[in-house]
Formats: structure tokens, sequence, C-alpha cells
């Protein structure tokens, strides 16, 4: 297994193993285009917001929706109509569609990517074929691609719009999350430490059995990112932090000035007193 801090750098390695694997002989030369669907995340307010949709994107629904869109069905963004509507295509027929209800759907954007027999694909959205179930973050082996048909580990899926897979040679450390191999291999180079801490490096590198191997450009700064700690505050809790430290140096002038006027109220109270210090 190989692991790397993020999709980027998973996917330039990937190229690289697939070329080596080609040369091999691992993988087959004849390579056809696939296409993959990744999520955009948009939250609930962006996805009623037609602004945020760009002509291309898809549309898959996991509810009814009013219009007759059916649950499972993948939708083309070709325009916006308003603020708030969008119209959509497929199968060479255009529907006006409202935001009002973001919950019954998500956005994703298409995306080309080579796959040939032998190919290793990551599952990256619960989804079912015919003839099996396939999970988010599986690993499969692309047995047979042909005419739109590709089948996974015996498994057919019948390619009508876009699939939710994506290169599995390389993964991220939450992909690996659970995952036991003989060895592993982990990728963490300068230009990816603000997404290493401690808790990632510890997935990344524990999930080798026998050996572990390690690649990065300065051992030193390593060395510094993998001791962040996991945790991060939210602005509340940064705000929060803040008063209390404001609080506790307050307390401790109010607490010195308190013991400075105490002192001297006793020096007074002695010298009228007539004792001499």
């Amino acid at each position: 297994m190989i692991v790397a801090p993020t999709h980027r750098e998973c996917r330039q390695i990937a190229a690289a193993v697939r070329q080596a694997l080609k040369k091999e002989g691992i993988l087959s030369q004849v390579d056809q285009t696939v296409t993959r669907l990744g999520r955009l995340n948009l939250t609930g307010a962006q996805r009623q917001d037609a602004v945020n949709y760009q002509s291309g994107n898809v549309i898959e629904f996991h509810q009814r929706a009013a219009g007759g869109f059916k649950s499972g069905e993948q939708w083309k963004v070709v325009g916006r109509q308003g603020a708030s509507e969008l119209v959509l295509e497929r199968d060479g027929k255009k529907r006006f569609f409202s935001l009002s209800r973001p919950g019954s759907f998500n956005v994703f954007e298409p995306e080309s990517i080579p796959l040939s027999v032998g190919d290793r694909v990551r599952i990256t959205k619960n989804f079912k074929s015919q003839w099996k179930q396939f999970r988010n973050n599986e690993l499969h082996t692309v047995t047979s691609i042909e005419d739109g048909k590709i089948t996974l580990d015996g498994a057919e899926i019948i390619s009508r719009g876009g699939l939710h897979i994506d290169q599995g040679f390389v993964i991220t450390s939450h992909a690996a999350q659970g995952k036991t191999v003989d060895q592993v291999i982990v990728s963490v180079p300068i230009d990816s430490f603000s997404q290493v801490n401690e808790a990632q490096f510890y997935v990344s590198m524990s999930r080798g059995r026998e050996a572990m191997h390690l690649f990065t450009d300065s051992k030193v700064a390593l060395r510094e990112a993998v001791t962040r700690p996991t945790s991060r505050l939210s602005p509340l809790e940064l705000v929060n932090a803040e008063e209390i430290g404001v609080l506790q140096s307050a307390g401790k002038h109010l607490r010195s000035f308190g013991k400075g006027h105490q002192k001297r109220q006793n020096m007074n109270q002695e010298q009228e007193r007539g004792i001499e210090r």
C-alpha cells in the first residue's frame, strides 16, 4: 500500500506507478477513458444558490424531487434560470430544477481518468450494481473493460454516466484506516506538510505488518510536522481561550495589587500605633 497526505500527491504518484507497471507488463498497455465523479462538498446553503454551479456539473439525486427527478438519476447542469433554479439535461431531455430542497441531491464534478485491465480503483461512494454492493473506500482490481462496461473483481458495472471511483494505487491516510498490508510506503513531501499531524502520520505508518518505508525531502521539517497535535480549536474555543488568558492576566494584576494594598494598610496601622519598621 502507498499512502500520501493529499489527493494531488496521490494522483502524481499513481501516474508514475502506472507507467512502471506497464513497463513490467503487469498493467495492460491499452487505456480506456472513463468518467469519474468527484464530490464538490457544497454546503446546504451553497447548494441553494445557482451561482455556485457551472455547466458540466452533475446533479445526482438520492431522493425524489419535484419536476419528475428520481432517486439515483444523474443530470448534467447546462444552464441557470434566476438565482435558485437550474436547467438540467439527461438523455437529450432538458428540465428546470428548483434548488429549494438541497437535501435531496449532491453535486459532482466529472473528470476523465485512464483505466486498463489490472488497474486498481477505490470506491468513493456506496452504490449497487446488478451483481454486487460496492462500499465507500473499498479497493478493487479492474478485470475487464470494454464498451462502457467495467468489471471489478468479477462484478460488472455499466457506465451510463459518471462512476464513483478513483485510482486506488495510492490512497490518503483517511482512506487507509482499517486496512492492513505486509508493507506500506508513505510519501510525505514538504508541500504536503499542512495536512500532516501526529494522528495522520500514525495511521499512515501503522498499516504495515512487516515493513514501513518513508519518503520525504526534509527529515528535520517532517519531525516537527508530525509532532503537531491532532485536535484543532474552534473559533469559539480560540476566543474563549483568549478571554481566559486576559482574565488570568488581569487576575494576577489584581492579586498583586491586593497584596500591595494590604501591605500598605498594615504599615499605616502599625505607624499609627507608633511601631517603627
